[in-house]
């Protein structure tokens, strides 16, 4: 059993003391150092938050940029692609157009040709059947 005398009152007396001296010396500066740590991090997570509300932002403009921009080389890519389409059949028709006046000019070359040849050809096979009566008659004809 408990027997209460002066030395209780005393150990009673010296924890009440120790108690006080704790508190002041060790628990409110544990407390505050607790409590800034607490502040900080909820800051930093706060920060972090936003800093990912901010990403998540960026992120959605940059893929609705990287559409638009998609959009615009495609549309680029088909007006270019017609382009060039339109100018191979403008080269194409000019290249026909330039063959088909250098076949009627070979053409008109050659029937030219021909009849020169056949104009030749006539001169000379007169003047070859002209030869042939001559020595075959023994005359001139």
């Amino acid at each position: 059993m408990i027997d209460i005398n002066i030395a209780f009152f005393y150990q009673l007396i010296n924890f009440a003391v120790l108690l006080v001296a704790l508190n002041v010396i060790l628990f409110k500066p544990l407390r505050a150092i607790m409590r800034e740590r607490e502040e900080g991090i909820g800051g930093a997570f706060s920060d972090s938050k936003a800093a990912q509300d901010r990403a998540q932002i960026l992120l959605e403009q940059y893929t609705v940029s990287l559409a638009e921009a998609k959009q615009k080389a495609a549309a680029a890519y088909n007006t270019f692609y017609q382009q060039g389409l339109d100018a191979q059949r403008d080269m194409i028709a000019a290249e026909r157009t330039k063959a088909g006046e250098l076949l009627d000019k070979a053409r008109k070359e050659i029937a030219e040709a021909a009849a020169a040849a056949r104009g030749d050809l006539r001169k000379e096979a007169e003047a070859l059947s002209q030869d042939i009566s001559t020595k075959l008659l023994g005359r001139a004809v």
